[in-house]
């Protein structure tokens, strides 16, 4: 993937671990920072809105969402309703209006994928229905993807999937179960 859309929960996923007092992103890899410079990142002023907004809370969410705002000098941020190629208003897809906005934004930009965590339900189907060109990525498989290619090891992965899972209430997801599986 050479350019991408993330939307805020997967932003914050890939952020939880460097977030998490018993994870030490100086000796293990950051996902966050793995995945800020290995592509063009964009990310729509309503993500960025939803991200200062988690940003106030005092849980491991608002540490997350404060340390990808620390991260704004490696990601581009547009507004997609602002663009000539684009609709002044977003439309409804019943999403939420961080995911919807990475659609547009991605659908005008044709990047390569659109970062997100829906991986479970309807709103994975409904994100693939909208999206016109970009594949789908969601965060869990980014980080295989990372051990799949070598820039991180497998154990390290399923450290992170592991770590992250623990904060996003990932459990025994059964896709969480299958990319561990194929590790």
């Amino acid at each position: 993937m050479q350019t991408t859309v993330a939307d805020t929960s997967a932003l914050i996923s890939l952020a939880v671990p460097a977030a998490d007092a018993t994870y030490d992103t100086t000796t293990d890899p950051d996902p966050l920072q793995l995945f800020l410079t290995s592509c063009t990142v964009h990310v729509p002023t309503q993500v960025e809105t939803e991200l200062r907004t988690t940003a106030q809370y005092t849980d491991i969410h608002a540490a997350a969402a404060t340390n990808v705002l620390a991260a704004s000098a490696h990601y581009h941020v547009e507004d997609p309703l602002q663009r000539s190629d684009t609709q002044s208003s977003l439309p409804t897809y019943g999403l939420d209006e961080g995911e919807t906005a990475g659609i547009i934004l991605a659908n005008a930009r044709d990047v390569d994928g659109f970062l997100t965590d829906e991986f479970a339900g309807t709103n994975f189907a409904l994100i693939h229905a909208a999206l016109t060109g970009s594949r789908i990525v969601p965060a869990p498989c980014l980080v295989c993807d990372y051990a799949r290619n070598e820039h991180i090891t497998a154990a390290e992965a399923r450290q992170l999937l592991s770590v992250m899972g623990r904060h996003r209430s990932w459990g025994n997801n059964p896709y969480i179960q299958q990319l561990l599986k194929a590790l």
